[in-house]
């Protein structure tokens, strides 16, 4: 059964039935009717060689549309969608072949026409973002580079250049710039065109993200800024005009009251920049390694009111007093937000999964504004300075540490998590 796995073998196997039934009826004809040589002989011949002459024909014929088929498809797999190999086929079912062939080779041409419209369409696109872009071949030369990237190389002929040429090399399986290694992060995409792999590199530049950030931060620390010294200026001023226009009618005692009101907003407006000046200057930090227990007995005592668990042992790397100051600003908030709420209970969680992890949970009305979080001087409490959690967080990042705040689930109180890394 092996040897009929071919189509050829199948054939010879058809063919060979009708051949070897013919010349068994020709012998039984010799025999029965007792010719002699020369007659069997020449009856053998008239018989079988027609017989194999048709036989061969038709195998070679058969062959010939096989040959003509493959050498179509491969003329269609390259691009070239004339069916001209079965031209000589009219009729039959080769005929029909040729026209599902032709139908098929038609689609594809209709379908390579689509592709190049749509890939002409991404390259022009490409060619107008603003993001340097490069489109690489297997062999790690430029194919394609939209004129972004020559904000990249100012200098330089990009197409067909390879990648040692423009300083990129591929380390650990990234992509990176050692000319401009602090300028630009580069993200690579694989790209598919037939049978070749494409590499789409992206550079990104890290100083426009940087001066993005950082004028947002400005933004927000203006906004702030200019929000508390107007709202202390303002009523200063309009008393301090008042009491040079009007002093003759103001009273004594209005006059005294006045300059006790501005008196304290000089000195709201004095204390708003030594807590600025808090955030800006922090100390440098004395890192050591203290045991968990003691750190935790520690603040049960500083914190009475909290429940303090340690889930695992060993050695917190930190500065004490600037992490104590953290929590206690941390702690201070949540009792605020546990009286805000009408509610009580605040947890302390230590635990090191791979890092130490601090988890301190409260059950008061959650977080109102999470994007103000760590906007300096912003509050929504009527007293709030708007420093404390923004100095908790730099208290933290001194350490090599992160703190994050996010609502517990269904509104039940707030979550502060501070990780410091493990040495």
């Amino acid at each position: 059964m092996a040897k009929l796995a071919s189509l050829e073998h199948k054939l010879l196997v058809g063919f060979a039935i009708p051949i070897i039934t013919l010349a068994m009826l020709a012998l039984g004809m010799i025999y029965y009717f007792e010719l002699t040589l020369l007659s069997a002989i020449t009856l053998l011949l008239g018989v079988m060689l027609p017989s194999v002459f048709a036989l061969s024909y038709g195998y070679r014929a058969v062959m010939q549309v096989l040959e003509s088929l493959a050498v179509q498809l491969d003329g269609v797999t390259n691009e070239e969608f004339g069916v001209w190999q079965l031209a000589q086929y009219r009729n039959g079912r080769v005929e029909l072949l040729k026209a599902e062939l032709k139908e098929a080779a038609k689609r594809l041409q209709q379908k390579r026409q689509e592709y190049g419209q749509n890939e002409a369409f991404v390259f022009n696109f490409i060619s107008e973002l603003t993001l340097p872009i490069v489109l690489l071949d297997a062999h790690h030369h430029v194919y394609f580079a939209n004129h972004a990237m020559n904000t990249v190389y100012p200098e330089q002929v990009l197409h067909g250049a390879h990648v040692k040429a423009l300083g990129l090399q591929y380390v650990d399986e990234q992509w990176q710039h050692t000319q401009h290694i602090s300028r630009f992060s580069i993200a690579a995409h694989k790209l598919y065109r037939g049978q070749r792999v494409y590499q789409l590199l992206v550079f990104f530049s890290v100083e426009q993200a940087l001066r993005d950030n950082e004028k947002q931060v400005w933004q927000k620390l203006l906004s702030v800024l200019n929000h508390e010294v107007r709202n202390t200026l303002t009523p200063v001023y309009s008393m301090a005009q008042s009491l040079q226009q009007d002093g003759n009618i103001i009273s004594p005692e209005m006059q005294q009251t006045m300059l006790g009101v501005i008196e304290s907003r000089a000195a709201h407006l004095q204390q708003f920049v030594a807590n600025y000046a808090q955030v800006a200057q922090l100390p440098p930090v004395d890192m050591q390694n203290i045991e968990v227990e003691l750190l935790v007995s520690r603040w049960q005592a500083l914190f009475p009111g909290v429940e303090i668990k340690a889930l695992n042992k060993g050695l917190v790397y930190c500065d004490e007093e600037q992490l104590t100051q953290a929590m206690i600003n941390l702690v201070n908030n949540a009792e605020q937000a546990n009286q805000s709420a009408g509610n009580d209970g605040i947890t302390l969680t230590l635990d090191k999964p791979k890092n130490w992890r601090f988890t301190l949970e409260d059950n008061g009305a959650g977080i109102a504004n999470p994007d103000n979080l760590f906007v300096p001087f912003y509050s929504t409490k009527p007293n709030g300075s708007g420093i404390g959690l923004v100095l908790s967080r730099e208290l933290i990042r001194n350490q090599q540490g992160e703190l994050h705040l996010a609502n517990l689930p269904d509104n039940k109180g707030a979550q502060a998590v501070v990780t410091l890394l493990s040495r």
